[in-house]
Formats: C-alpha cells, structure tokens, sequence
C-alpha cells in the first residue's frame, strides 16, 4: 500500500507525470475539480498497469482493508471518502480529496 500512499501524494501535489498517467487511463479513475475519483477495480488496474506482476484483485482489496491509508492520508490533510454509493464496494466511486482547514482565526 506503500505505492497507493505515494501515488495519492504524487496526485495530491499534482505532479505532472502522475496525473498525465492518469489522463491517459481508460477506466473508471479521472482528475475531477481537483479530487480522484476511483472504483477500486480501476485504481488496482491502474496500480499494476507499467509491471509485469500482477498482484491479484482480491489480496489488493485484502491489502487495502486492513492497511492504515486514510490515517496516512490525514497525516498529509487529506482523505478517501465515498463519492457515490452504489450500494456495493465493487460499484461504488470514491473520491482522494483534501481535508477541509480549519478556521485559526476564531
């Protein structure tokens, strides 16, 4: 998951080689008003398009689940969240946004 934490930052900073790469994927993970959104299938396509092993679906989805990704991300202000609800993980979209600041002049 240390990958998906580097490539979620490269995103975040939006590094053009990253977000070039994501541009030009054909799938369900696109830049939208500043925010990824991704179903996981696509993210695990993306994640395993440039080498050749190929970590399969479900152990990724296993890694996913019991990894600490979005306690990592509100480290660096921001978070994975569900943008839309299909009522299924396999179907659902979710969205990498930034945190919301917080107000320091109250």
């Amino acid at each position: 998951m240390h990958n998906l934490l580097n490539i979620f930052l490269s995103v975040l900073a939006k590094e053009s080689a990253v977000v070039s790469r994501i541009g030009a994927f054909q799938g369900q993970l696109y830049i939208e008003q500043g925010c990824l959104i991704f179903s996981l299938a696509a993210l695990h396509e993306f994640l395993n398009q440039p080498c050749d092993e190929k970590n399969p679906y479900q152990e990724f989805q296993r890694q996913l689940y019991q990894s600490t990704l979005n306690q990592d991300l509100k480290a660096h202000g921001s978070q994975v969240v569900v943008h839309h609800s299909t009522g299924k993980v396999e179907t659902n979209l979710y969205r990498l946004e930034r945190l919301p600041t917080a107000d320091k002049s109250l």
